[in-house]
């Protein structure tokens, strides 16, 4: 036994030296081994987090740990587990017979050893083959012999020496470094080491032939058949809607990006022609699914393993996750007809549609808008939207670029004059709704940050203002809502009903609950025992003119698997508002279509002339075809659907995952919005906005956008709690309506109508250091544009941060409960966390914030980017009208990095700039003169006012400005301005410069933050006190009378300084 094997010398693909041209064929197999390096980081995030008390196999050949994002987490670990399903089975059957299992390009995937981990008592008879490059080979032998996890199996397993090509032997193991276009030294030495006529054999190939030429990967697949028993399995990308879906556009630009071509996708596009491929190359049979299907298959994935991953981390990427897995994959070939269903066998219950199918006999047609550059629409997805009228849409919040949108902009036509305010929160949020219930009235429910922070607060918009009104518990997101009428005694009331949904732990729900302007939320009882199973995503609407019924489409299940139901609901009055349901699935003709697609998830339905259009959505088991996104369904004792007869135009291929649908009229609806993150590969948004009209109806006239900029609105009400306790007489009058049935009112709670507007800080341009020094004598906030930070505008994305100052880093950070942190309650604690899980917390919606302290001496030192920061310094410069000035008397320049959360109101003693990085940030803003009306206590700089909700009189005396901060503005805050800062949408990353532009009167001593009071005040509190204790043997009285007389001494002081400074 040779515990350390002589390394074979490496042989064809090395690289040239001496700086020579290297070959094509050289470069590009150096380009398709990089794919392995992404792959297996992806990998080992799947590992750490999904196998907790599995060994790390992957450390030893990857450089550090990396934690993806939950979309990449899951589709690996999907891509994982169908290999492992399918290696299993193998393992299974006939386990007396020597078995070989092949890797075919195996990078440095550990499936060897995790196979002896998971299942040594079915390994005893099997020898694992890793096969790639060999300079890959070679690389992966050197880190298996470096580490003991690895090493030690082998050495157990009779490690030995080998000749060249074999890098690796023992006698469950082999390394062969081997071009796999060369098929006559695979074979020879598969033949040499192995009795290949009494062994299985099974290749797998994930994700590695489809970079071979077709010529050459279908020669290795027919090379393979010759064997005496054999099997395949192939894990690789199709294009099951052709090249021209968005997913498949993206995905091609991916790898041609990379220079690493998937060729067999243009040769086999489709499972059907995959399957020939096999069947045409000495395969007896073969049998292939999508792995979304496979997904969705209670025996390949049983709902206790889908479940489980939710408690890992949790997922709210479904549509994106399908679009993933519905272009990947699964086929297991057999050169022996199995004459069962083994691997990947399609069940029963699979539907294969005709290529003739009845559609329905309306005509609607599609148009396509993109608006004018100067009018760009926001890209948005899982935002909401609604109706102001026939000719008026208003789009609200959803998932932006880079991050998750508070704002609102409305779609109008030309000769539509919309007025309307913005949100009054600084609140983003997706997967929310927001239900239509008249003309200019419209109420927003819900929906969430993250995955496990869904939102319980509601907004009514009515008389062209927002009003907060009682939350709906529990919070919830993805759930359906439609208008509905009540019947009453004497007239009908128009409500809002919420069904279903899921909340901030994962659970999923089935009840429904009903709004009314009036009486709030009130939770609805069941008519009877029959109600729809739980069920979150779920599509919603009320039929036509009778609103009091309507229908409840698909959705998916709390075991992630989409529900191919139609239910039909009522409401009805008696002595209270009750709820009936009937399952009207048995109900639906069995066209083509319909027994296949109209069970979705994320779908909308929404009314269209006599019956209903069911939009977008995914389905249970595969991608939606272009033409079965818009289906149309009749309704009547029988459900008909058929796919809508849609006049599509050839260049548009939208991309619905996402996208919201209002309609105008019962014959005309808007879908804006929509696109998806398609997976690692990039993202796809769609461009403006699309008119899905009866053919009959008219054209429209042009379309105009418009913009509300979400600042808060001093004129509307803040948010309301859940305690159920009311703000002003209104609804005083009406508390007593409470009951334990959990209703709110539907009023608002207060208003802040009686403070003054916030002023607007100007913005400017300084071209040089004597413009900025005029800026700094005339000590007022100004914003500075069209300065140059440098590169960081660019580079500091939140993965660019983490890759660069290390995941692992420990920073302390500000952890809050609320949307606002407040200094007098301390509503927030000081938590030391990674830097990665801080960053994913903030890109996940946490409210959480960092102002970064000196690395160290935090307690003695103020922080600066080049010496707490210095992988990242040289990104960001100051500019250089700026520089001069600010260096002179430069204190510190802390990094800031804020989730969804807002500071307290302070004021810092230095003057400083905030040049905003990345994302927008509001800023409430005070002049010194406003200081005595801001309750800041004896010593402190941090004010106990919460200036955004509260009711004190004192503020009516203040001057308050207001900043919106872009990337790439830098605001100047002079020195006394009290502020509180709020980012916009998502996440805000910034530098804030602090210096000093006082010759003189700081205060001595250290002063890490840049809020240590001038030395003048601190010795006059020292004085106050020397006066106070002068009066301690006089009586209150008395004392009182001459404390007044000083104390207006001093106000007269103050207030000849600020007349002289006039």
């Amino acid at each position: 036994m040779a515990a350390n094997p002589q390394k074979p010398a490496a042989t064809a693909g090395r690289k040239g030296k001496g700086g020579h041209i290297r070959p094509t064929k050289e470069k590009r197999d150096d380009d398709i081994m990089n794919t392995n390096d992404s792959s297996i980081v992806s990998k080992r995030s799947v590992s750490k987090l999904y196998l907790p008390n599995e060994p790390d196999f992957y450390e030893p050949v990857t450089q550090k740990f990396v934690r993806r994002n939950p979309l990449i987490n899951r589709g690996y670990w999907l891509r994982m587990h169908a290999i492992e399903q399918v290696v299993l089975q193998f393992l299974q059957k006939d386990e007396k017979k020597p078995k070989i299992i092949v890797n075919l390009g195996c990078g440095y995937d550990p499936l060897p050893f995790q196979f002896w981990h998971r299942y040594a008592s079915k390994c005893e008879n099997v020898t694992f083959v890793d096969v790639d490059y060999p300079q890959l080979i070679q690389r992966k032998w050197d880190r298996i012999l470096e580490d003991d996890l690895l090493r030690e199996p082998l050495i157990r397993a009779n490690l030995r020496s080998c000749p060249s090509p074999v890098y690796l032997r023992s006698d469950k193991y082999m390394a062969l470094g081997c071009d796999l276009r060369d098929l006559k030294t695979l074979g020879d030495t598969l033949s040499t080491e192995f009795d290949l006529t009494a062994s299985s054999i099974l290749f797998v190939g994930e994700v590695s032939i489809t970079y071979m030429p077709v010529q050459d990967a279908n020669a290795l697949i027919a090379w393979a058949s010759n064997f005496e028993d054999a099997k395949f399995c192939l894990l690789e990308q199709y294009l099951p809607q052709g090249p021209h879906h968005p997913f498949a556009q993206t995905m091609l630009r991916h790898f041609k990006k990379l220079q690493t071509t998937i060729y067999a996708v243009k040769d086999y596009p489709s499972l059907a022609l995959q399957k020939t491929r096999f069947t045409g190359s000495g395969w007896a049979e073969c049998n292939i699914r999508n792995l979304w299907d496979l997904w969705s298959d209670e025996t390949f994935t049983p709902p206790e393993v889908r479940t489980a991953l939710d408690t890992v981390e949790p997922f709210d990427e479904w549509e994106e996750f399908a679009l993933f897995a519905g272009h990947y994959f699964l086929a297991v070939a057999s050169n022996k007809a199995a004459g069962g269903q083994e691997g990947v066998h399609a069940g029963p219950d699979t539907v294969v549609q005709p290529a003739d199918r009845p559609t329905s006999t309306r005509t609607i047609v599609l148009t396509s808008h993109v608006p004018h550059p100067e009018q760009t629409l926001t890209a948005r997805r899982f935002g909401a939207g609604f109706a102001l009228d026939s000719d008026s849409v208003v789009l609200h919040g959803g998932q932006g670029v880079q991050h998750r949108l508070t704002s609102i902009e409305v779609l109008g036509r030309r000769h539509s004059e919309v007025v309307i305010p913005s949100l009054p929160t600084p609140q983003a949020r997706i997967c929310h709704s927001i239900t239509t219930l008249g003309p200019n009235a419209a109420l927003l429910v819900g929906g969430r940050t993250s995955p496990s922070h869904a939102l319980a607060s509601c907004w009514y918009l009515q008389d062209q203002q927002w009003q907060a009104v009682h939350e709906l518990h529990p919070a919830r997101f993805r759930h359906c809502s439609a208008k509905v009428k009540i019947p009453g005694p004497e007239s009908e009331v128009i409500s809002a009903l919420v069904f279903g949904g899921k909340t901030s732990d994962g659970s999923v729900l089935n009840d429904a609950a009903i709004w009314t302007p009036e009486d709030g939320w009130s939770t609805i009882a069941v008519d009877g025992t029959i109600r729809p199973p739980p069920r979150f995503g779920a599509a919603m609407c009320s039929m036509g003119h009778m609103e009091d019924r309507g229908f409840i489409v698909g959705g998916m299940t709390a075991e992630g698997t989409v529900l191919q139901d139609i239910w039909e609901y009522r409401i009805s009055r008696g002595p209270e508002i009750v709820i009936s349901y009937k399952d009207r699935s048995q109900d639906v003709l069995q066209s083509p279509a319909s027994s296949l697609t109209y069970g979705r998830f994320g779908a909308t339905l929404a009314p269209f002339g006599d019956s209903f259009l069911l939009i977008g959505g995914v389905a249970r088991k595969e991608l939606v075809e272009l033409a079965d996104e818009f289906l149309h369904l009749t309704v009547g004792e029988q459900i008909e659907i058929k796919p809508a007869d849609v006049s599509i135009p050839e260049n548009v291929w939208p991309l619905l995952v996402g996208s919201v649908t209002v309609p105008l009229s019962d014959n005309e609806l808007v879908i804006a919005g929509g696109g998806a993150v398609c997976f690692s590969m990039g993202s796809f948004w769609n461009e403006g906005f699309l008119i899905l009209r009866a053919k009959e109806t008219p054209e429209s006239s042009p379309w105009s956008v418009s913009t509300v900029t979400s600042a808060v609105d001093t004129q509307c009400a803040p948010d309301a709690k859940s305690d159920g306790k009311s703000g002003n007489k209104e609804q005083s009058k009406n508390k007593g309506k409470q009951s334990s049935k959990g209703k709110g009112k539907g009023k608002p709670k207060g208003s802040q109508s009686h403070l003054p507007k916030p002023k607007t800080v100007p913005r400017i341009q300084v071209r040089s250091a004597d413009e900025f020094g005029k800026v700094l004598k005339e000590s007022k906030p100004v914003i500075l544009e069209q300065l140059d930070l440098g590169p960081c505008q660019t580079l500091w994305t939140l993965e660019y941060l983490k890759d660069k100052l290390g995941p692992q880093r420990e920073v302390v950070i500000h952890e809050c409960s609320a949307d606002r942190m407040t200094f007098r309650d301390k509503n927030f604690q000081y938590v030391t966390k990674p830097f990665g899980d801080f960053l994913d917390g903030i890109a996940d919606g946490q409210q959480t914030y960092l102002r970064a302290v000196s690395a160290s001496q935090p307690n003695k030192l103020p922080t600066k980017l080049e010496d707490d920061f210095p992988e990242i310094a040289a990104d960001f410069q100051l500019p250089p009208a700026l520089k001069d000035l600010i260096l002179e008397g430069y204190h510190s320049s802390p990094l800031r990095i804020s989730g969804a959360v807002s500071l307290w109101l302070h004021y810092d003693v230095l003057a400083n700039v905030l040049c905003q990085i990345k994302g927008t940030k509001t800023l409430r803003l005070y002049p010194p003169s406003d200081v005595r009306h801001l309750d800041y206590p004896p010593g402190g700089s941090s004010s106990n006012t919460n200036v955004f909700d509260s009711q004190e009189p004192s503020l009516r005396h203040t001057q308050p400005y207001t900043a919106l901060l872009r990337p790439g503005d830098v605001l100047y805050i002079p020195p006394m301005w009290s502020h509180t800062a709020t980012p916009e949408e998502g996440y805000s990353v910034a530098v804030n410069v602090f210096f000093k532009n006082l010759s003189k009167g700081y205060a001595a001593g250290k002063d890490v933050y840049g809020n240590r009071d001038l030395q003048a005040y601190e010795n006059g509190r020292r004085d106050v006190e020397k006066i106070i204790r002068a009066f301690r043997e006089i009586p209150n009285d008395m004392a009182r009378f001459y404390l007044d007389r000083l104390a207006m001494e001093l106000q007269d002081k103050a207030d000849s300084l600020a007349r002289s400074g006039q």
